[in-house]
């Protein structure tokens, strides 16, 4: 009965210390946004989920709604890919000459790329910050640490319909 106990406590120990570790890493994430959104003076608030999206250009386009992407068009965009705790780290990155296709809710991508080209109308522009529950969570994914909110600069250059 005595080992029963010690191992219970022992499970109990390891479990309050993953669940401590994750409420630092994202206070620490959560203060690493608030002085990113300072510091370039953005005053945009987040949605619900903690994306912000913040639109830098405007589109051309005329707001119908064959203006946004839909389930299964194609949407081609260029966008740049960096850490919000080092802007210097760039994982990806997608040009003019040699812009992403994706198609839209079908191939995976994260929720927070996903959530913000649903916002996106052809031709326009925006600062995408996703917090770390939008993207990999917990889960280092190649050079992106664990628990990293990402920024995207991006522009959507078409749509395509099916």
């Amino acid at each position: 009965m005595y080992k029963k106990i010690v191992y219970i406590f022992i499970f109990l120990l390891i479990v309050v210390g993953i669940f401590s570790c994750h409420k630092n890493e994202k206070d620490a994430e959560s203060a690493l946004i608030s002085e990113y959104l300072e510091e370039n003076d953005i005053t945009t608030e987040p949605l619900a989920d903690g994306l912000y999206f913040i639109e830098t250009g405007f589109s051309v386009s005329t707001s119908s709604e064959s203006d946004f992407a839909r389930k299964g068009d194609t949407v081609i965009v260029m966008y740049k890919g960096y850490l919000l705790s080092d802007p210097s780290v760039i994982f990806d990155e997608k040009t003019i000459e040699e812009p992403a296709h994706y198609v839209y809710l079908v191939d995976k991508v994260i929720p927070g790329w996903e959530e913000a080209v649903g916002m996106m109308k052809k031709n326009a522009s925006a600062l995408i910050i996703i917090p770390s529950d939008l993207a990999y969570k917990g889960k280092q994914t190649g050079i992106i640490p664990p628990y990293s909110t990402l920024i995207f600069e991006a522009r959507i250059l078409d749509i395509r319909k099916p």
